[in-house]
Formats: structure tokens, sequence, C-alpha cells
């Protein structure tokens, strides 16, 4: 049995999607990367903005075409947007055979499988399959924040951290199999609580495994993110000196209308505490441009700090109203064309901000854990998150940390040499 998996989203959605793969191989099923070739399609959705569903809408619209031409293809639709729409996908996709929101997680495989009656064939595939140099990890599920332009609360439910003994036991799977960087992920990684075993004692749990190179986790939410976290990534070696930390507008009032909880005076000075711990910490954003009252000036604010900040790197996206939210009952007053416009702007001046960086590490040289091998090209990445290109004509090197002299840069990549 055959089955392809389309992943739209996040980080976590993409982590859940080899979590499902890691589960299906175990009940035999192989997985391939063409429609074509597919008995069983599944498509993982997300919510987050209107777009992500007008993607999913498409690809399940191309699928059902496919479908007309072998009848006995199944089509699969989880994840977000399938736990916020379930009903209205089946009503407008007929060929749509399963539905399985993202509050159903742990049971995704299962379904698919019952829907085959399937047998168990191997009870260990994790360590068999997952031999990626990069393996990622949910440790939280859900949210409590709130903020008022996001649907995650609604579609994941709130916070519930997974029991941290089975966090590290999995991590030492990955390592045994292979994975030399774990990535943690939540929607808020700071809040993680077991029992007694908070987000600081669970990083510095996961640090203890022999082999683990590298650990990074996101995203940090500012009002959380601690003074022990902050000397945690100072002095422990093998988590990486990254931050993703979304500051999503300049502008006080917009923030106190998003219900971030702090204020961008906060904000700023947790990054310069940030960079006055850790001299080299990269630290990456994302910005909303267009939230409902968001005016000229507001957006002048959010630009400037960007360009005070100075980040390695952003998403910015455009506001976009999320049914049951606090903003959908707002007066999304900000035309889109100035939307388009707004986010233009952020994303040429961080792409120059972003230029000027990689240019000034151009002689320098950093540590690189190898991740692919492509082409006569190993692919690897600093501990601060650049991507880094090497010429090579072995593979020899994936999955080993180098030092690399960086001889040329782009606006987000770094090429050099193994020294």
């Amino acid at each position: 049995m055959k089955y392809l998996i389309e992943t739209i989203g996040c980080q976590m959605n993409v982590c859940e999607s080899d979590a499902l793969s890691n589960m299906l191989s175990n009940y035999g099923m192989l997985q391939v990367h063409n429609i074509v070739d597919a008995d069983v399609i599944i498509l993982n959705t997300c919510s987050v903005r209107a777009q992500a569903e007008q993607k999913a809408f498409s690809y399940i619209g191309r699928v059902e075409e496919l479908k007309k031409q072998k009848p006995n293809v199944k089509i699969i639709v989880i994840g977000c947007m399938a736990e916020r729409l379930g009903i209205k996908i089946r009503k407008r996709f007929k060929s749509v055979d399963l539905v399985i929101g993202s509050k159903n997680i742990n049971n995704f495989a299962l379904k698919i499988v019952n829907l085959y009656n399937l047998a168990k064939i191997d009870d260990n595939i994790l360590s068999k399959k997952s031999t990626e140099v990069g393996r990622c990890i949910t440790i939280i599920r859900g949210c409590n924040n709130f903020c008022s332009y996001c649907v995650v609360p609604f579609v994941r439910g709130q916070e519930v951290s997974l029991d941290n003994k089975i966090i590290i036991s999995e991590c030492e799977e990955m390592v045994k199999s292979g994975a030399k960087e774990i990535m943690l992920l939540g929607q808020n990684v700071n809040s993680y609580k077991h029992g007694t075993v908070d987000f600081v004692s669970l990083v510095r749990d996961i640090c203890k495994i022999d082999g683990l190179e590298r650990l990074r986790f996101m995203t940090n939410h500012p009002k959380n993110l601690s003074d022990d976290l902050i000397n945690l990534i100072a002095t422990e070696k093998k988590v990486c000196h990254h931050v993703h930390l979304p500051m999503q507008s300049g502008s006080n009032k917009v923030l106190k209308e998003m219900n971030r909880n702090y204020t961008y005076e906060y904000y700023l000075a947790l990054i310069n505490k940030l960079r006055s711990k850790i001299a080299d910490i990269s630290i990456t954003t994302d910005i909303i441009v267009g939230f409902p009252g968001e005016t000229e000036k507001d957006f002048n604010n959010t630009l400037k700090a960007l360009k005070d900040i100075c980040f390695d790197g952003l998403y910015v996206f455009r506001y976009s109203s999320r049914p049951n939210t606090r903003a959908s009952r707002m007066v999304d007053d900000v035309p889109l064309e100035e939307k388009k416009r707004r986010h233009s702007i952020i994303l040429n001046e961080s792409n120059k901000i972003s230029s000027e960086i990689v240019l000034s590490m151009v002689g320098k040289t950093f540590e690189v854990l190898v991740e692919n091998f492509k082409s006569n090209i190993l692919e690897g990445r600093t501990g601060g998150g650049r991507k880094v290109f090497i010429k090579s004509t072995s593979k020899d090197y994936v999955g080993k940390v180098f030092n690399v002299h960086i001889s040329e840069s782009k606006i987000n990549s770094l090429f050099g040499n193994i020294v």
C-alpha cells in the first residue's frame, strides 16, 4: 500500500507529517512522492492564514481529478483546517474519504490503518526509518495565549505538555539512528511544564544525550523567555545560538490590540539582554502587517523597530481575518493593496539587513553541521541557522561538524570551504 503526504503550514505540521509517516511505515505502507503512484493521498493542512486554506482547497481539487482516473485512491485530509472545516470539507469534496482534525492527532495513523484493516509489522520503525541528520519533535501542543489574530487555540486546543521521559526517549532513539541536531517544537515552548519539569530542565536533560551535537527550539513567546533560558543558551555548548522571537509589531497600540501582553520597550530590552549575554546570537522574528487599525504611523514604528534591531531574518505576513478570533470582530480596514505595499517594504528592508549581515561573515570561519549532499554540493548550517554551501565530491561529510571558511555570501546564504 503506497501513501503520499502533502504538508501545508508550519514546522509543527512538517514534524507531525514525519511522525505519521513513521507510523504508517510501521504498518507496512510505502511512502511515495508522486500522486500518480499513491493509493492513499494525505493532505496535512493549516488554518493560521486564509491563504493556507485556499492552497489546501486547490490541492484537494487537483487530487479529485486524479480520483476520476483512479477511483480506488483514498483522499484523507488532516490537521488544523480539517479541525476547523471538517463538515464543510466533506460537503464540498465528495471524493474525500476521511477527515481528521488536529485535536485528534494521536489517532491520525490508527484511523488510516483501520480504513485498510492493516496489521502492524514492526514495533521499532523509528530507529530504522528516521536517519536524517536534523530531526524535530513536538514537546507541547496547543496554546493558551489567545492572541487576537490567531486561530491556533481553537483548532489545536489549549496547551498540553508531553511527557518529558517520552520526549527524552524519542530524542535518544533519533540520535541512535543518526540524528545530530534536534529541534523542539511548540506554539510556545517556553510554557512547557510536565510535573516538576519545566522547559529549561527539559533542554538541559536532552543536552546530556551522547552523540547529540546541536539542539534548537521554536517558537518562543517574549513574555515567557526567562533569564534562566537565556543563561542556558549562553552556557550550554549544544544549544544553538539562535532564538526565534516573534515581535509581530513595533507599535504598542497594535501589540495591545493583538493581545501580545508586552510592549515594544519590553521586547527591545529582551533583545538587548540576549545580545549582551550571547554576543553571536542570531535572532529571527515574525511580523504581521495590515492588522485592523494599523495606521501609517503604527507601520512606521514597526519599520523603525526592524531597522533598529537588525534581525537576522524574519517571516512577514499580511493580516487575514480568522474565524472565532477576537480580531475577526474588528473592522479589517487596511486595504489589500496597502497590506501588499507594507509587506513588500518590510521584506525588502529585511533582505537588505540580511545581506549586510552575511556579507560581514565573509572571510570568517564558522562551525557548520553538514546536513545533506546534492550534486557535489554539501549543505549545512551554522549554529545561528545560516545555510552554508560547500563544493565537494564526497558525501562522507554529512552528519559531521566542520570549520568552514566563508568565501562568498548572498541574501540569506553563505558559501565556503572546509578548513
